[in-house]
């Protein structure tokens, strides 16, 4: 009966040796899950550290285009206000321009009136002058001839001709 035992105890410790050796065989794999997982998991740490990292960045980068975009609107907003107040400026500029030919135009035309008139006071001007040249010359000179004195005659060659005869 002891060697029945012994036996017995012998067969139950192969048994439980190969159990454990089964068991053994499937730790392994599972440890060198659990080493592939923790490296994974480093791995993952790791990137996610540079993830965070990442969006640091680009909270900061956004803190600065935000504050950029800030800047361009209130710029945009004082150019827009500029802007109206120029077109306000070129529009006055506009109604005094139409008001300054609007000017110019009659003072052309009072000119041209002014020339016309001119123009045809100028024979009878000249004409007065002329006579009055001729009485003066009399006066100073009392007993001169100016009988061939006219305003159609010019002197050539120490000589009154007429204008008529010295054109052809």
């Amino acid at each position: 009966m002891a060697q029945k035992a012994k036996e017995e105890a012998n067969r139950r410790l192969h048994e439980v040796s190969q159990a454990n050796a089964e068991l053994l065989n499937q730790v392994v794999p599972l440890r060198v899950k659990i080493i592939d997982l923790e490296e994974a998991a480093n791995t993952s740490e790791a990137q996610q550290k540079k993830l965070e990292n990442q969006c640091i960045d680009r909270e900061q980068t956004l803190g600065k285009t935000e504050a950029a975009l800030e800047e361009k609107t209130g710029e945009c907003s004082r150019l827009a206000a500029e802007n109206a107040t120029l077109q306000a400026k070129v529009q006055e500029l506009i109604f005094t321009l139409a008001s300054k030919d609007q000017e110019m135009a009659t003072q052309a035309a009072n000119i041209k009136v002014a020339e016309e008139k001119l123009i045809g006071e100028a024979p009878t001007g000249f004409a007065n002058g002329f006579a009055e040249a001729v009485v003066q010359a009399t006066c100073a000179n009392p007993g001169i001839d100016v009988s061939g004195c006219s305003p159609l005659n010019e002197v050539v060659d120490g000589k009154l001709v007429s204008l008529e005869a010295s054109e052809e």
